[in-house]
């Protein structure tokens, strides 16, 4: 057999090679095919070639392609005939068709769509029954007859035809000229079918190109824009820079991200939703880890994906904001340093105080050596905030308290002024000899020991005291930054002041003697202080709160083997004369201090404190497992009173605390007993007085009695023993419940056999060891034998109770805080239009740490209306930097200025009795510099009457007398709502006594007053002769001023506009009738103070008029539901079960 194989040529005009082989036959020995063996020379050789020459080769393979060409082209010729002959035969067969096919449903309004399935697939059969229905009925010559025929039915006979000829089976219509027009018709539809799927295919095409253009079109806007973003960022980040390595700190850019979602808050509801974030805040970073340029701008764009073109406007300019209040913190960080510098110079005596009078000295004779360019820059030392508000003069006017204050000045000693005459030439004045020389102490004085803990203590608590007296460092430091202002000031101005303030502050001997020795008593009162609180704390080891006074007594009787017991008795009497309160033989914490202090004074010796308290530790002895249990408890102890100080001026934290500890002890320390506790308060009886003057009502229970016992109230004549602990003060307890005969149950679903366990109750008293509130505590649900309470457990019960009672009072204190602040925010919105709003934060402790964190408890809105927060929110420092203002106000006690997200800020503190705050005022006065001065001096009288206010309310909080003034103060619920409206009347009453025949005189003065004057005594006049006021006795002035006497001024200091002898009082609208046309900015104008004393007693008394008529509704409508109470009391009154009754 033979292989040919086709070489193409390697050029275009080579022939093509052929070549042939000839195969071996395959060897019967196994051989492979074509392969030489011996015996066979010609196997294997190729065969000669049959064209000879290259010419005849490309000659016949030319013919051969010609050849090729000439046979496709007369195959296609023929084709194309045989098509053309089909045509003509399909044309000379066609049958001609039914013309009106053509026209079958062109006016019908069915899509197209339907009009060719009809025509496809149901009028081809449909038509050809309908036409022989219609010569069937010709046929029986019905056409022309109205009657129906019985013999014949239609619709029969048409379903009959289509069943007969079901296209499926039978194709016989085909064979119809109509039905072929049909199918034409079909035909036809079907391609204008196809071409309007054809266009929807190309609109879907044309959409989808659309759609992908725009959303390139998008997606490169986006792009744009987040190049934008990103180059803005980038170009932002050099405010932001203040570092040598070129980095910013990340705690900073993460401070203004929360600072712009905190601002976005306040914005409508519509821009609320445009302004979130793209992405959630993370906790602040407290690594200290910092961004570069390109890290800050990935980071920033993180968070503004989300954001549209004009909300990232308004966030880069909130940044930017953020950025230049970070630059002016950085140079006001700087600042401190060389203040803090000047702070130890200045400190000659090394203890970490200045004296705060003499620096204020300083500040006043610097500024008044000032130039009044100069001026502008700085604040006035004499005015408020770099001067407390109680330190200010209260003046209505600005130049006579000016005058005043210079006046109080001019007297000076020789070394002040000494100072003032070197103030002009701006230099230092010469240093007096005192300041070379130097103070020894005996050896062994520990000064430097005791500088180091004081100061230690203070940068621990995170707050410092304030005191009128002195400044450490961080207060000198804001003092100094208060008068130097929020503006830039000039590095001359403040090389200046630092220059003036060193050479001036001198101390001599005697004065660096005894603030040296008043700081060392201090340090050893603080020392003394803190030993006999761990001594209480170890003998109190259940944390009752209390110590027996006969056990004190008589393990201090056997110091010195009994050598010292007259001087213990006569301490023990000198505490008995000194007990503001009665006694009821135990002792307090402050009380054993005292006790043991005077102890101490008895004995003879400078070194019989330390002797004393030793033996005193050494006596009182416990057990491992003793301290093990009292350590457990004081932990629960005392979460009970972080509860109240970080609930938000909540008792529900309280509550559950209370009970938490309870469970807890029970587990550990009381067995595994199952107990259920519950807590009652107090009451004045005002539903059923006949029952007692006092009843008490459950507000927290445990889940298990919370259905029974839940604002249920026990009157003193029901069965109980709870009022019995209330009259003597001391706990009751019920060993076996079942057999005690005065127990109320208040669970109806109890059986008398399941009431075996033991009831105890606790009283809760006060600082003044008044009874108000009671804690019972019961096993009943407890099903097991031994359920009695033993000693160590009610001691620790007796600690429960009190501290709740510290709990609570906490608590109270800060609710009445809080409904005084809202009466004083509202005076100050209504006195000062230009205060944009007020916000009220208050201090509490963090927790494990020693710094604090600020509530929002209060803010207002745009219309100054009040608004308490549900759930009030916590401010941390680290997430506040650009706040920090209202830390540094609690940081030192002092009022502080501050700039913050472009509005100016003022805080105010409010302190407590040790000078701490306890809360702070933020006043925000939007973009202005300052207030208008009549304003800014209404703000600072309403701020210190709120300070007065809260230190009354504190001193009452710690055992002091109530004072009542108005009448309406007897009822505690309306005595917080009208205190500063009483406080506001008692400043009037003692500035209208102090007007004079000079003051009179000045009112009677005028012949023809102004129409504000007139209308403020008018105004006055109303509140006494009302009737004579509007029946126009009093239109004459000569009439009016006629009242201006000594008997109206009288009138004035007595009215109380609460009293009950007033009982028609004068609606507050009917006198506001005088007072609006009269602008309070206006009257200060007229430089009259009796008018302007005036003017404001008439809206204190308004106010409280308001508070009397809504005090008085209130009354009324209690009397009403009490009224319905007493008649359904007979139904309500079923016996209950369960031995809570507290």
């Amino acid at each position: 057999m033979a292989d040919t194989l086709a070489v193409n040529p390697s050029t275009p005009t080579s022939p093509k090679k052929r070549v042939t082989m000839s195969a071996g036959k395959d060897n019967r020995n196994g051989s492979a095919s074509g392969r030489k063996t011996p015996g066979t020379p010609n196997s294997g050789d190729y065969s000669k070639p049959v064209v000879r020459s290259a010419v005849r080769r490309w000659k016949r393979l030319h013919e051969q392609n010609m050849m090729e060409k000439l046979v496709v082209i007369r195959n296609e010729k023929k084709q194309n005939v045989k098509l053309s002959r089909d045509d003509a035969k399909k044309v000379a067969r066609k049958i001609p068709i039914e013309v009106l096919a053509k026209d079958w449903l062109n006016e019908n309004e069915a899509t197209l769509e339907v009009r060719a399935y009809l025509v496809d697939k149901v009028l081809p059969t449909l038509i050809l029954g309908v036409e022989k229905l219609l010569n069937e009925a010709d046929n029986r010559g019905l056409a022309e007859v109205e009657e129906v025929a019985p013999n014949f039915n239609p619709i029969n006979f048409l379903a009959q035809y289509l069943m007969r000829n079901n296209p499926k089976y039978c194709n016989f219509s085909e064979a119809s000229p109509y039905v072929r027009g049909l199918r034409e018709v079909a035909d036809d539809l079907k391609k204008q079918l196809f071409n309007i799927e054809d266009n929807r295919l190309a609109r879907i095409k044309a959409e989808a190109k659309r759609r992908r253009e725009e959303r390139d079109r998008l997606e490169l806007l986006k792009q744009q824009e987040r190049e934008r973003r990103e180059s803005a960022f980038m170009d932002q980040f050099s405010s932001w820079n203040i570092q040598p390595d070129g980095r910013v700190e990340l705690s900073i850019v993460q401070n203004a991200l929360r600072s712009f979602v905190e601002i976005a808050e306040t914005f409508p509801e519509e821009l609320r939703n445009a302004a979130k974030l793209s992405h959630a805040l993370e906790p602040t970073d407290e690594t200290g880890k910092s961004l570069t340029v390109k890290e800050f701008a990935k980071y920033m764009g993180l968070f503004v994906e989300e954001l549209s073109k004009e909300m990232f406007d308004e966030f880069m300019g909130h940044l930017s904001k953020c950025a230049t209040s970070h630059r002016a913190a950085a140079s006001r960080e700087a600042r401190r340093i060389l203040l803090t510098n000047l702070f130890i110079t200045c400190d000659h005596s090394g203890i970490g105080l200045l004296d705060r009078h003499r620096i204020l000295s300083l500040f006043e004779s610097y500024w008044d050596s000032l130039k009044e360019d100069i001026k502008r820059n700085l604040r006035n030392p004499r005015r408020w905030p770099v001067a407390e508000v109680d330190e200010v003069v209260d003046d209505y006017f600005e130049d006579d308290e000016v005058e005043t204050k210079d006046e109080k000045e001019k007297p000076r000693e020789a070394e002040q002024q000494q100072i003032q005459e070197t103030v002009p030439e701006t230099e230092a004045p010469k240093p007096v000899q005192a300041e070379n020389t130097s103070v020894t102490f005996a050896l062994g004085t520990t000064f430097s020991r005791e500088k180091t803990a004081m100061t230690h203590i203070s940068k621990t608590s995170g707050a410092s005291a304030f005191d009128e007296n002195s400044l450490n460092v961080s207060q000198f430091v804001h003092l100094t930054e208060t008068f130097l202002g929020e503006d830039p000031v000039e590095k001359g101005t403040f090389e200046t002041l630092t220059k003036f303030i060193k050479g001036g502050y001198e101390e001599t001997e005697d004065e660096k003697m005894e603030r040296l020795m008043k700081a060392r008593k201090e340090a050893l009162s603080s020392q003394r202080k803190h030993q006999m609180d761990n001594l209480f704390e170890k003998w109190d080891n259940d944390g009752a709160g209390y110590l027996d006074l006969d056990e004190v007594e008589t393990v201090m009787q056997k110091y010195k083997e009994g050598q010292e017991t007259q001087a213990i008795e006569r301490a023990k009497v000198s505490l008995k004369k000194q007990a503001k309160y009665s006694q009821d033989n135990r002792l307090s914490r402050r009380e054993f201090r005292q006790f043991v202090l005077l102890v101490v004074d008895e004995l003879p010796g400078a070194d019989s404190f330390d002797y004393f308290v030793e033996f005193l530790i050494n006596s009182v002895e416990r057990t491992y497992a003793e301290r093990i249990r009292g350590e457990a408890r004081k932990k629960w102890l005392q979460q009970v009173v972080n509860a109240a100080e970080t609930g938000g001026a909540s008792m529900e934290p309280v509550y559950k605390a209370i009970f938490n500890a309870l469970y807890k002890d029970a587990e550990a320390h009381g067995g595994g007993k199952r107990i259920s506790a519950n807590i009652s308060m107090l009451e004045r009886n005002i539903l059923d007085p006949a029952r007692g003057e006092v009843c008490l009502r459950y507000v927290a229970a445990t889940v298990d009695d919370s259905d029974f016992l839940l604002g249920k109230i026990l009157f003193s004549d029901m069965k109980g023993i709870s009022f019995s602990s209330v009259e003597s003060g001391k706990p009751i307890h019920v060993p076996r419940v079942y057999n005690h005969g005065n127990i109320q149950f208040w669970n109806p679903y109890r059986v008398p056999e399941d009431r075996e366990g033991s009831f105890i109750v606790v009283p809760l008293k006060d600082k003044r060891k008044r009874v108000f509130g009671l804690l019972g505590i019961d096993t009943l649900n407890d099903r097991h034998t031994k359920t009695i309470f033993i000693t160590h457990e009610i001691h620790f019960f007796q600690g429960v109770a009190k501290a709740f009672s510290i709990a609570y009072h906490h608590v109270d204190m800060s609710k009445k805080l809080l409904r005084i602040t809202e009466s004083a925010v509202s005076w100050i919105h209504r006195r000062s239009p230009h205060v944009h709003e007020i916000t009220t934060y208050m201090v509490e402790p963090e927790g494990t740490e020693k710094d604090y964190v600020l509530r929002k408890m209060m803010t207002t809105d745009v219309k100054g209306n009040v608004i308490n927060m549900a759930n009030p929110p916590r401010l941390e420092r680290k997430d506040n930097l650009f706040r920090d203002y209202l830390f540094k106000c609690v940081d030192n006690s002092e009022s502080v200025s501050a700039d913050a997200y472009g509005q100016r800020h003022l805080g105010f503190p409010l302190r407590n009795d040790a000078g701490k705050a306890v809360a702070v005022v933020d006043i925000s006065i939007g973009e202005l510099k300052q207030l208008p001065t009549h304003e800014n001096k209404e703000v600072q009288r309403m701020l210190r009457l709120l300070q007065q206010a809260h230190k009354e309310i504190t001193r009452e909080s710690a055992g002091d007398d109530k004072l009542m003034v108005l009448e309406a103060e007897k009822d505690d619920d309306n005595r917080m709502d009208i205190m500063f409206d009483r406080l506001m009347l008692m400043e009037l009453r003692e500035n209208v006594s102090k007007i004079d025949a000079k003051g009179f005189a000045e009112l009677r003065s005028y012949n023809d007053p102004p129409k504000i004057i007139n209308n403020i005594v008018r105004a006055v006049c109303a509140i006494f002769y009302y009737e004579k006021v509007v029946s126009g006795e009093l239109d004459n002035w000569g009439e009016l001023k006629g009242l201006i006497n000594g008997d109206l001024l009288q009138k004035i200091e007595q009215y109380d506009p609460t009293s009950t002898e007033n009982q028609e009082l004068i609606a507050p609208d009917k006198i506001e009738v005088f007072l609006k046309d009269v602008p309070h900015g206006e009257v200060a104008k007229f430089g009259s103070i009796p008018a302007q004393n005036m003017y404001n007693w008439v809206f204190v008394c308004i106010s409280l008029i308001e508070h009397t008529l809504k005090m008085r509704k209130n009354s009324d409508e209690g009397a009403i539901i009490s009224s319905g109470q007493e008649e359904s009391k007979s139904v309500e009154q079923t016996p209950e079960v369960a031995p809570t009754e507290t």
